[in-house]
């Protein structure tokens, strides 16, 4: 499972999605998707803050704000299945992150948890004018961490979304799937002869590599579409939603947010236990665990962790947030795609706790 500190455990997501053909693989579940977003009031809006273009997307109001954060490689739009549902008790707001879709792309030293918490909570008070509840998954977890943890002001509850707590930190992380964003990231931008970062990520990542024999042909495929459609996100038609949304996020979206998770640039200031310790406010953490229900390990045979924590992360981090009550799901990464009953169930759980 890959924690990419953004969309995480892809490949056993999509081995989720083809067991439970619940979906389908039809592409037209996006605009669908996005059409009853629409029609549930939402509208995509820009703003400056901090002299940085912030974009977004606003539901109507009916009730407490409700930020949500994505993952890295992702946008506001990884959200729709779960975003008219939230609306109907909610104020929501769904938030581009730096470096993805169409929000400003930061100096590559800005990358950092801090100064992008600072950037959302300046987001909260000048844009939204009140306190929130904040729900960020993967990366948008640890910003949401940060966030909660500095200005509780701000904040009235969270929940977390299966963050990649510890295990993002190298050099552990590079015995976790995850890793693999930030090597690519890294190789990316050290290199000369390529200029297309989506391609250049089918073509260098391991995707593809739950698919075992498979992955070969998916990457020549793959390969060719991009040729083919230039300007466009990468589809695959015989490919899970949740890997079609995903290819969406990274054709808008900077590496360079990437490549600070290489050298731990991204912890910069910031101490995972402290701001744990820090918060005060309900919270909700969520962990996703299918690779153990269906392996009983965290671990491939290779000692890689196939998750964005194991249990002793996730006791770790109980220890220093006992505010937190914990939600166990047999999902991959993606929660709130793959399962968004389970998530809103959350988001309205700790609604409850704090109105």
């Amino acid at each position: 499972m890959r924690w990419i500190a953004g969309l995480g455990v892809v490949g056993a997501a999509a081995v989720v999605f083809v067991k439970r053909r619940n979906s389908g693989t039809d592409l037209g579940y996006y605009r669908k998707a996005m059409a009853l977003v629409r029609d549930a009031g939402f509208t995509e809006k820009q703003a400056e803050v901090g002299g940085y273009r912030t974009n977004y997307a606003e539901g109507p109001d009916r009730g407490t704000p409700l930020l949500l954060i994505h993952g890295q490689g992702s946008r506001w739009q990884d959200y729709q299945r779960v975003l008219p549902e939230l609306a109907e008790r909610h104020h929501v707001y769904a938030i581009d992150v730096y470096g993805h879709g169409g929000s400003a792309r930061l100096p590559a030293d800005e990358y950092t948890n801090v100064r992008i918490g600072e950037l959302v909570a300046r987001f909260v008070d000048e844009v939204i004018g009140a306190p929130v509840l904040v729900a960020g998954h993967s990366s948008g977890g640890l910003i949401a961490t940060r966030l909660v943890a500095a200005r509780p002001d701000l904040v009235r509850g969270a929940v977390l979304e299966d963050p990649p707590f510890y295990s993002s930190i190298m050099p552990r992380a590079a015995q976790t799937t995850g890793g693999d964003m930030a090597r690519v990231t890294h190789d990316f931008l050290g290199q000369t002869h390529e200029r297309n970062f989506p391609r250049y990520y089918i073509e260098n990542s391991g995707i593809f590599s739950f698919f075992g024999p498979f992955a070969r042909p998916i990457t020549a495929y793959s390969r060719h579409y991009l040729r083919t459609h230039p300007g466009r996100p990468l589809e695959v038609f015989f490919l899970p939603p949740v890997l079609n949304i995903y290819f969406r996020g990274i054709a808008d979206y900077d590496p360079s947010f990437g490549a600070t998770w290489y050298d731990n640039a991204w912890y910069r200031g910031f101490d995972t236990e402290a701001a744990l310790s820090a918060i005060t406010a309900p919270a909700v953490l969520i962990h996703t665990n299918y690779w153990f229900q269906h392996r009983k390990s965290y671990y491939d045979k290779n000692g890689i962790l196939m998750a964005a924590m194991d249990d002793k992360d996730v006791g770790k981090v109980l220890a220093h947030l006992p505010t937190a009550t914990l939600v166990e799901v047999d999902s991959g990464h993606n929660v709130h795609f793959e399962r968004p009953d389970v998530f809103v169930r959350a988001v309205r759980e700790l609604a409850a706790k704090v109105e």
